[in-house]
This record gives C-alpha cells, structure tokens and sequence, in this order.
C-alpha cells in the first residue's frame, strides 16, 4: 500500500470516529447527566470526555492496531513505525459544560512528530465536520475550504486567547495582545484552538495567537489550515512544539510575518 492509500484509509476512520464520538457527546449534553472535574488551575474534565475517548480509540484499534495513541484523556501509548493518532475527545471541555456550542472533537494522525497528515475538527452541535489530508486540501461537509485574502493588517479579523491556566504569563501575553489590538480590527475567541484553526482555514478569521496549549489541542486543525493554504508556526524560535506545550502563531498566510513580528518583538 502507497503512502497516499495509507492517508486516505486513516482519514476514513478519523472521520468515523469523529461522528461516533459526536453523536454520543451531543446526546450527553442533552441528558445532562455528567460529572466535571478539575485537572489543574482552569483545566477540566467530565466522564464524557473520558467516554468519548474510548470510543475513538476503539474505533481505531479495530482498524490500525499497531498505531501509537496520544489521548488527552488517556495519554501516551507506545511509539509506533505505523504512525500515531492525536485525539482531543472534547477540545473545549468548558464550553461542552456550560452548554455553549463552540465544542469539537479532534483526531490527527502522523508518521512523523509534529508533521500531522490527516486531520478532522468536528463541532456536532453545529454539524460542521472540517478534515483535511497532506496533499488534498481541506474541506468543510465535503466543500472545498481556503483562508481570507485578507492582507490589511487594519482589516484583519484575530483569535487572540489568554493563558488562562498560565496566569503568570498573563503579563506578557497582554502585552502583545495589545499591541496587535491596536493594528488589527477585531479579536474573537471561541474556546477551542481546533476550531479557531478550522475557522481560519474557511475564511472567518485571519489571524491566531495563544501560549501553552497541548499538541493534541491543535494538530488535526493545524493541518487543516496548512491544506487550506494558511501557515501555523511555534510563536517562539527557541520553543519548537512539543506535546506538553505548543505557543501558536496561524493565519492566512498573508498575516503571519507580521504577527510573528509582533510576538517577536
């Protein structure tokens, strides 16, 4: 099997184990009927993401056995030379409890660390499923997906998040936050880095910054965007990603030098 069929067939079973997990997920929500636990400062989990994880990963076990896992949930298994799987089973856990919609499962896939080739976002509540494949772009319920043509900076459209489980880092980050605020046109933030990824892939947004996020919050969107013709780098040269911690510069390309200038600076 050529590395193409191997992608597709890994794309395949993302995207099934995406819906799978959805459906249950949404159901839980409208039941109500989950318990929520503190992980650390502002980092939470509920049974339902821990549900929700299993469910993928049995999904992916009947197809790739030999595939190493990296749940947030469940953590690391093994390495593997056949690839291993990034899964996010709620990326936006507070928003799944609070009932907001902006919640998504994630699930990436790769043969090399950090170079994801296959990547699905999907937001049940709004059944938006983003997924994209090295080589083959990126697209959104089976349509084809680009980032803006914004390039006016004053223009611009910009996800800018807090470290809210870093506070010591809040001074820094409010520092440049400002500084972009006050040369861009607006910030939003949707509490899940997969689908500020997805929606900068579709064109929604322009710009990302955020520190101290996991690796399995942003590898299936950052391929996503990179198919959709966008960039993702590591906001500092010295501080490549790494699963524990990836400080995240995304755009639409257009924007990124210059967002990386601000961040830099």
């Amino acid at each position: 099997m050529n590395l193409d069929e191997l992608i597709m067939q890994h794309l395949d079973i993302a995207i099934q184990a995406a819906k799978l997990a959805g459906s249950y997920v949404v159901e839980a929500e409208k039941a109500g009927s989950f318990s929520v636990h503190s992980k650390r400062e502002n980092d939470f989990v509920t049974d339902i993401d821990i549900a929700a994880e299993r469910i993928i990963i049995e999904q992916i076990q009947k197809h790739f056995p030999e595939d190493a896992i990296f749940g947030e949930e469940s953590g690391k298994s093994e390495n593997s030379e056949q690839g291993r799987w990034i899964i996010d089973p709620i990326d936006g856990t507070t928003n799944f409890f609070r009932s907001l919609p902006n919640y998504t499962i994630s699930i990436a896939w790769e043969l090399e660390a950090y170079a994801p080739l296959v990547g699905v976002v999907f937001n049940p509540v709004q059944n938006e499923l983003f997924y994209a494949s090295k080589n083959r772009g990126a697209y959104l319920n089976g349509e084809p997906i680009h980032v803006s043509n914004v390039s006016d900076i004053s223009k611009a459209l910009m996800v800018c998040v807090p470290p809210h489980r870093h506070h010591e880092l809040a001074d820094q980050y409010f520092s440049i936050a400002r500084q972009i605020f006050h040369n861009t046109s607006d910030f939003r933030s949707f509490g899940s880095c997969a689908l500020e990824l997805s929606y900068i892939a579709a064109g929604r947004i322009d710009g990302y910054y955020e520190l101290c996020l996991g690796y399995y919050d942003m590898a299936a969107g950052a391929v996503i965007l990179e198919e959709a013709g966008g960039a993702v780098t590591h906001a500092d040269p010295d501080r490549p990603f790494s699963d524990d911690r990836c400080d995240i510069v995304a755009s639409n390309g257009l924007i990124q030098d210059w967002i990386l200038h601000m961040v830099q600076s």
